[in-house]
């Protein structure tokens, strides 16, 4: 088979998918759910379509598919044999590690089945093209209509009104059977943030906006830290550092060594025993990096193959203006950030997990008329390149660090002051979107020499603390 016959091959089949689907079909009930909307003539081997029917015809009566029944389903109707026999059901089962990634594979599978169906309306299109009988839009009609089908046939899963009401119920009556327990959701170790979201919840797109030089990768590093230290693990995807940089980073952050100290190759004696001290603390930290994900199906394989080796509960991205759209030839670029928002929605939803987005935000809305640039706090329709981020967006952050005639009152001008002569910087939060939750902003500290953000103590708001 040629390379260009291995594409096309690949592009209209894929068995690996195939297999993966009916394997999770008989070691999940959640998964045979999806599995049986599937039509057969979606699989392209003849026993993949059997096996599927004889899955159909056992969830219409109310009996379990696993190993036994399907044996026994396709022995009754003699087509155990056609499939390969027991063995191959076994090898289905074996193949499929885990069924978490079935969605996926279904949408593989679908895809596949689709091209075939377009290929096939292609090729019936250049016959019909050359027929001199037939008139050419009653060509083009029935290449419409065709087309359309294709679309149509297209499953749409409904979920009823009795449905949702028993998911509904069902997810409350696990929260209270969890309470006094450890919470599922993630602590950012953001007072004021943790107030307001409640930590990070699954299947959520959290953005973080600021213009350039604010601090907003260092924000989500703090995030991902306080994360691991509760024994979560993080993939953080960078692609503006490399991962020695980060770690350096991290360093300081834990070490409480100056980050120009470490970067300038002069550390100095006592410097070096904090360091080595902050060693175990951080190698115990479960974070992975990944700096050469540019695309959001990039970020997804490295995520389900932390997922199937110990699990995954965070993803952070720094950050969305420098990844690239997936199908980038056609697309403007504010189209190509809008694909990828979305794909890192759908990726959040589909593990089940925060993902953490980090954005650029425009410097244009600071300028007036007259072209002079004065500072004002950001909002989110300043998302560089696309208004998409902002729908997408469960929880949009916006961080700020305003000049001093910008803060209202004395106290706050205060604080703003003691920071600045401790080489720190006072920021705005503004949690301006929470779709489930409450809005609103607050304080923090930055400690740029040690490359890490401080909640303001509630006695004393001039006297930054850790958490």
């Amino acid at each position: 088979m040629s390379e260009m016959q291995f594409a096309d091959h690949f592009a209209y089949s894929n068995t690996d998918s195939e297999m993966s689907v009916l394997g999770a079909a008989m070691q999940d009930a959640k998964a045979l759910k999806l599995v049986i909307e599937m039509a057969p003539e979606e699989f392209t081997l003849p026993e993949h379509r059997l096996i599927l029917m004889a899955m159909k015809s056992l969830a219409e009566d109310g009996k379990p598919v696993d190993l036994v029944t399907m044996h026994d389903q396709l022995s009754a109707g003699k087509k155990i044999d056609i499939i390969g026999g027991v063995a191959y059901l076994m090898r289905l089962i074996s193949f499929t590690p885990t069924t978490a990634n079935v969605k996926t594979h279904i949408g593989i599978v679908r895809e596949c089945s689709a091209r075939r169906q377009l290929k096939s309306i292609g090729e019936a299109l250049i016959n019909a093209s050359g027929d001199k009988e037939r008139k050419i839009d009653e060509i083009r009609e029935k290449a419409a209509l065709t087309i359309r089908d294709v679309k149509a046939s297209e499953t749409v899963k409904l979920i009823s009104q009795e449905e949702a009401l028993m998911m509904t119920y069902e997810k409350m009556d696990e929260a209270q059977k969890r309470e006094g327990k450890p919470n599922d959701r993630i602590m950012t170790g953001i007072r004021g943030l943790d107030k307001r979201t409640g930590g990070l919840a699954g299947s959520k797109l959290v953005v973080i906006g600021a213009r350039p030089s604010v601090g907003k990768s260092i924000f989500a590093m703090s995030i991902c830290m306080n994360a691991a230290k509760a024994g979560k693990r993080v993939l953080y995807v960078s692609l503006e550092m490399e991962a020695d940089e980060i770690m350096e980073r991290e360093f300081a952050a834990a070490s409480l060594v100056p980050l120009t100290e470490i970067t300038s190759n002069e550390i100095q004696e006592e410097s070096w025993m904090k360091l080595a001290q902050s060693i175990g603390y951080l190698a115990s930290q479960q974070i992975f990096y990944c700096t050469e994900a540019d695309t959001v199906e990039d970020i997804r394989k490295a995520a389900f193959f932390l997922f199937e080796n110990g699990g995954i509960d965070l993803i952070c991205v720094d950050y969305i203006q420098l990844m690239e759209a997936t199908y980038a030839r056609k697309q403007n670029r504010q189209e190509q950030v809008a694909e990828i928002s979305r794909g890192l929605k759908k990726l959040a939803q589909e593990m089940k997990i925060p993902i953490i987005a980090l954005s650029q935000l425009n410097r244009s809305s600071e300028k007036t008329q007259t072209g002079r640039r004065v500072k004002r706090a950001p909002t989110m329709s300043e998302a560089r390149e696309s208004g998409a981020i902002e729908q997408d967006a469960n929880i949009f952050i916006l961080l700020h660090d305003p000049d001093v005639d910008e803060l209202e009152g004395d106290e706050l001008k205060r604080t703003f002051k003691n920071l600045k002569d401790r080489g720190m910087k006072l920021i705005h939060v503004n949690v301006d979107k929470n779709r489930q939750g409450k809005k609103g902003w607050f304080y923090v500290a930055f400690d740029g020499d040690h490359m890490r953000f401080l909640s303001l103590s509630k006695e004393d708001p001039n006297e930054p603390e850790q958490g």
